[in-house]
């Protein structure tokens, strides 16, 4: 994997958050093309915040690499997993509505 320094994952995470933003008008008018990708953004994050949890209760991710606990990452894991089962929520609920100008 890679490593990044500070400044590059700061433009990269920028980049990200507005390419979201742009998408945001195109989910709010339920685009059936964008549900896929929704489906596929709450399932990295349920994955994202079980694991920062999970890393926190054994001690480590790998035999390798320990760490004290808490895991980097388990504060905001919490929102992570609530935010992913608030969207698969709000993408089931939606599902079966008509798309306007999709």
């Amino acid at each position: 994997m890679p490593t990044f320094e500070y400044r590059q994952w700061l433009i990269g995470l920028i980049i990200a958050n507005v390419v979201l933003l742009l998408l945001t008008p195109f989910a709010f008018r339920n685009a059936q093309w964008l549900r896929p990708l929704a489906y596929f953004y709450a399932a990295v994050h349920l994955l994202n915040g079980t694991g920062h949890t999970v890393a926190t209760i054994f001690g480590r991710t790998v035999a390798s690499v320990h760490f004290p606990r808490p895991a980097p990452g388990f504060y905001s894991s919490p929102l992570l997993l609530a935010g992913s089962i608030f969207l698969f929520l709000r993408l089931r609920a939606t599902g079966k509505e008509s798309p306007i100008n999709s």
